[in-house]
């Protein structure tokens, strides 16, 4: 803020009657008269060719905020069923990426592919990162991870350890779900049922991923991602294939298996080691399966996902309470489900649950340990 700039702001709280005593104010014509002076004080100011420009006062009276500003940009790694922005309409991150860019993040959101297996869409995610380092100049980055985004980021940070100062998990799925073996067999036991529903998957999740080619959400989008596999994503998010990939990647998980007791109906044993290979993990979770009757996916998808899921488990609508636990677990009992997590639809969860704040409040937790 520039002198003349200090200067003008003294002389117009001056003219206020508030903030100057001094004024004496008998009548009501006095008071149009002190109002009258007090608003051609700001027309003349914001109209003198003198002024530097009104942008330097409002600068310090308004700042910008750097409550999210991290030292390294952050990275949304989406899950299965991933996209960026499709036709323009939906973003996957409703209203996270804005709140967090408003609080000062520099935020990028990478499209993976919907339907794949987790050591291929690993490899896509490192390549992203890879890009968006060259682009920004930074040396490693933060990762935000929701749900199969978990693996793709474990993926990474295994592997380039050195591109990576945090990730952190919102509703990820690092034990798999009890709905992908289930749901696989029963399609399977019937030929035209799982050629239908491959097929309606498929097609499905290949048509979003091309309306995500051309997003209008971030700096840095990845490109198309080609042919996706509802099979594959099947495989992948089982139990089975997630005990495969854990025992290649067991960093930052809980030193207990909890899918081992009682069949992971209980729900968490605790987080995993904070700090592998100078990586910070931490995680955060819901409980909750319907939490509004008025979103679409709660009383259409969660529904079909129960037929497949265990009595009686503690889930979040799609993935198993045990299994969300990676490095430093923050909370796991959030009224949200798996969708609430990224604020869909549209922002329709529970009533005064505040999903973006979430990812901010994290965020500055990054920016306090000087991530």
């Amino acid at each position: 803020m520039s002198l003349y700039d200090m200067y003008s702001f003294v002389r117009l709280l001056q003219l206020t009657p508030l903030f100057n005593p001094k004024l004496k104010i008998t009548n009501y014509g006095d008071i149009m008269a002190q109002l009258t002076r007090w608003l051609a004080s700001v027309i003349l100011l914001s109209m003198s060719s003198i002024a530097p420009t009104q942008a330097g006062l409002l600068d310090w009276l308004f700042p910008d905020s750097t409550y999210a500003q991290t030292q390294h940009p952050i990275v949304m790694v989406p899950g299965a069923f991933a996209f960026d922005n499709t036709l323009g309409l939906i973003d996957y991150w409703h209203g996270i990426t804005e709140e967090l860019r408003d609080e000062g993040a520099e935020v990028y959101v990478v499209n993976l592919s919907s339907l794949a297996f987790h050591e291929q869409r690993g490899s896509e995610l490192l390549a992203d990162i890879e890009e968006i380092i060259a682009i920004t100049g930074a040396q490693k980055v933060n990762l935000m991870a929701h749900s199969q985004g978990a693996s793709a980021s474990r993926y990474v940070a295994k592997h380039r350890p050195d591109l990576i100062a945090s990730i952190s998990c919102s509703n990820c799925m690092n034990e798999g779900t009890h709905f992908a073996g289930n749901f696989s067999e029963f399609i399977q036991s019937n030929s035209l049922l799982n050629l239908l529903t491959v097929s309606l998957l498929d097609n499905l999740f290949n048509f979003i991923e091309a309306g995500s080619a051309y997003p209008s959400d971030g700096d840095f989008n990845s490109e198309y991602r080609g042919t996706q596999s509802s099979e594959a994503l099947l495989v992948a998010a089982s139990l089975d294939d997630y005990d495969r990939f854990n025992a290649l990647y067991p960093e930052a998980m809980p030193s207990v298996d909890c899918s081992q007791i009682n069949n992971g109906i209980n729900g968490h044993t605790g987080g995993g080691q904070e700090l592998v290979n100078g990586v910070r993990y931490f995680s955060w979770g819901g409980n909750s399966t319907i939490t509004n009757i008025l979103d679409p996916l709660d009383i259409t998808l969660i529904p079909i996902v129960g037929a497949f899921m265990p009595q009686d488990i503690i889930w979040d609508g799609l993935v198993p309470g045990c299994g969300q636990a990676l490095g430093t677990l923050l909370r796991d009992d959030y009224p949200t489900n798996h969708y609430d997590a990224i604020n869909q639809t549209a922002g329709i969860t529970q009533l005064f649950v505040d999903v973006p704040s979430i990812f901010v409040t994290q965020a500055n937790r990054l920016k306090n340990m000087g991530l």
